[in-house]
């Protein structure tokens, strides 16, 4: 797996998390300050799964789309 940064920052609570694709090939995974360790564990494993998928390759325009279908990838992994 590519190298993956951690940095949090203070976000409204609506937003969790997101990721950012460097240029290097790495990933930093971006954790809101605000919320608790056991939700930024649930988000940076989310985040992963994004990475690990390789949803920042994909062409698309949506990323609703893209949440749609991890999600349903991982109701089918359960």
């Amino acid at each position: 797996m590519d190298y993956i940064n951690v940095a949090y920052a203070d976000m409204p609570t609506t937003i969790r998390s997101y990721v950012v694709a460097n240029l290097d090939g790495s990933y930093t995974v971006i954790l809101n300050s605000k919320l608790s360790h056991e939700q930024n564990i649930i988000s940076y494993n989310h985040e992963v799964d994004h990475i690990l998928n390789g949803d920042y390759e994909k062409k698309c325009n949506n990323v609703d789309i893209i949440e749609f279908n991890a999600h349903i990838d991982r109701r089918d992994a359960i």
